[in-house]
């Protein structure tokens, strides 16, 4: 009975091990219904019918974040979450990489020293493009055309099983 009991409690703590939380709590492979029952604010977006698998779903308008607004776009592949991206018009380049090192500093705090920053050794001043990596999720903060800054989650989607 004791092994029974060890099998059940491991099998319920590896089966919570395995969900991958991208972006305020919401998992990789979420389907878009999963995803607008816990970000209710979340939009469907325009289709773009010139769209091949891999699509932005779901969108919501405006997010307040780091004393900035983003738009926040929810990007699927076959009905299953791959990424979602924030995206802020800083409106000039010091504003934006202002924003990029409010940024920086907090995912720092969150998830430690990035794993790659290309934007060292850089010519230009005004260039942020750093990465990190936490379980399996990678987060992505660029500054991108000098003053819209950019910030990626991304993960692998655990595999889906029939649900019933």
């Amino acid at each position: 009975m004791k092994n029974i009991l060890l099998c059940v409690i491991w099998l319920l703590v590896c089966g919570g091990a395995s969900a991958q939380t991208l972006w305020q709590g919401v998992p990789a492979g979420a389907t878009p219904a999963e995803v607008q029952a816990l970000m209710p604010e979340a939009r469907v977006a325009p289709g773009d019918p010139l769209s091949n698998d891999e699509s932005v779903r779901l969108e919501i308008p405006v997010h307040e974040l780091a004393g900035a607004r983003f738009k926040v776009s929810f990007v699927f592949k076959a009905d299953q979450l791959q990424r979602i991206t924030l995206l802020a018009d800083a409106g000039s380049a010091d504003e934006a990489r202002a924003l990029g090192q409010r940024l920086t500093t907090s995912l720092r705090a969150r998830y430690g020293l990035e794993m790659s920053t290309r934007s060292r050794g850089a010519t230009s001043s005004l260039t942020i493009d750093r990465q990190w990596s936490f379980r399996r999720t990678s987060v992505h903060l660029q500054v991108v055309d000098e003053t819209f800054v950019r910030l990626e989650y991304s993960g692998q989607a655990p595999p889906r099983t029939n649900r019933l």
